[in-house]
């Protein structure tokens, strides 16, 4: 379920367009509106909330209030809009004074018939609103704060540090090449746009965060921003543009401001720049459409990097690079390093275990990150290692993505990759690490 906040932000100011004296309102209407517009302010904040909680931790009975909230700024909306076409468009005067004076007479019958429909139509939605501010109460939406995950919040910190020493550097430059090479003519000038591929824990996002780091001195303006699983494209442009210029867009977030004024702006903030924008984590082709109508294609140079675990939307978004696994040399490295501090500290009696445990990791970064973490903690027994080995299965063992090429031995490409985590790893929810099916 998406939680965007609906027609919110579009309708809030309609409604206090509605207050104007020049729509001639019922006094009651009046006070109605401005109640509706109280609450809905109040849910608009709210929704903007429950947004930032991760699905998996909110209630069903929070999702289906947001549900009915958004459902009921939909509703508002058409009766605002209907409202305003009814009462504001009139056609050309007609130089006839008799006919003038029907059309005009005609106009204030319909208009004051328009009038009490909307009253009557307010009263309805006041009700509503009435009932969903008492959910919000009963259900202490406005307390909703995400939960502390299971895991070690200090992974991420971790792994992309360890990452970025070990068997990042041949793809980060390969990425590179994607997004700067001159290969003459038309194109040379044209924006490119590279899509970065790969099951969940390969490091998509901390390749990303390399490549964007060392080129963006190269370009005018540059933003990373991140689209997840249930984007709230409103949130995205704002972030975009928050991104692009902390100073200009410093208060962006606390605009009321709608998908279609949002991509105008960043078009024309970008219009006569050479830019560098990272989208990341992209689920569905969808949001990315509607987010590449915001950046122009101006003849700049520009480059556009994205990542996804989903082959169909990283070829539709095109320059697919298929992100590999680790050699087994790097995974050494990065494990050992961890644990021992290099790969020459390793004790004796702990290279057999550390060697199947390895193997099940199966060059997946984030695995092995998690694994030496676990250990780490752990005594210097190798017992105990055994059974932390024997309690996970094996990452990419009889898998169809046991075929993903290492870092040695894979050139950037149109391929196909199974974006799913590896089903034989049964060492990803021991570990806290979800397959992408169950996401």
């Amino acid at each position: 379920m998406e939680f965007a906040t609906g027609a919110l932000g579009t309708l809030l100011p309609k409604l206090g367009q509605l207050l104007q004296d020049e729509y001639n309102l019922q006094k009651g209407v009046k006070k109605d509106i401005q109640f509706v517009r109280k609450e809905l302010e109040s849910m608009h904040a709210a929704l903007r909330d429950v947004g930032e909680v991760p699905q998996e931790q909110l209630k069903e009975v929070i999702r289906i209030w947001a549900r009915d909230v958004r459902e009921l700024s939909y509703d508002m909306e058409d009766i605002v809009d209907t409202f305003l076409v009814r009462v504001q468009g009139s056609e050309p005067p007609s130089k006839r004074s008799v006919k003038r004076f029907v059309k005009k007479m005609t106009s204030i019958v319909s208009n004051a018939k328009t009038r009490h429909d909307i009253g009557q139509e307010i009263k309805d939605i006041k009700e509503r609103v009435k009932d969903v501010a008492e959910r919000r109460d009963r259900y202490k939406v406005d307390a909703i704060t995400p939960t502390k995950t299971s895991v070690d919040p200090r992974i991420t910190a971790l792994y992309t540090k360890a990452a970025s020493l070990v068997g990042i550097d041949k793809p980060r430059e390969e990425l590179i090449s994607m997004l700067t090479k001159e290969d003459g003519g038309e194109s040379s000038v044209e924006e490119r746009i590279v899509s970065i591929v790969g099951f969940g824990g390969l490091g998509k996002t901390t390749l990303a965060r390399a490549v964007y780091d060392k080129i963006k001195q190269q370009y005018n303006c540059t933003a990373f921003v991140s689209v997840s699983r249930d984007p709230d494209i409103i949130k995205i442009l704002k972030d975009l543009l928050y991104e692009l210029d902390r100073n200009e867009y410093m208060g962006i977030h606390n605009t009321a401001l709608g998908q279609h004024h949002l991509t105008d702006l960043v078009q024309e903030f970008l219009k006569n720049k050479r830019y560098l924008i990272v989208i990341d984590d992209i689920w569905d082709t969808k949001p990315w459409e509607m987010i590449r109508c915001a950046l122009p294609e101006n003849g700049k140079k520009s480059g556009v990097l994205t990542t996804t675990r989903i082959t169909d939307v990283a070829e539709h978004v095109g320059g697919c690079y298929r992100m590999k696994l680790l050699t087994q040399e790097s995974s050494k490295i990065l494990f050992y390093g961890r644990i021992f501090g290099s790969i020459d500290k390793c004790p004796p009696q702990f290279s057999d275990v550390s060697e199947n445990l390895l193997k099940k990791c199966g060059g997946v970064p984030l695995a092995i990150v998690t694994t030496s973490s676990l250990l780490a903690n752990k005594s210097r027994n190798v017992n105990e290692w055994q059974d932390v080995c024997d309690s996970i299965g094996s990452g990419l063992r009889n898998n169809p993505v046991a075929s993903l090429p290492t870092e040695s031995g894979c050139s950037p490409g149109r391929t196909q990759v199974t974006p799913a985590s590896p089903s034989g790893g049964r060492w990803l929810p021991i570990l806290g690490v979800r397959s992408s099916n169950n996401k």
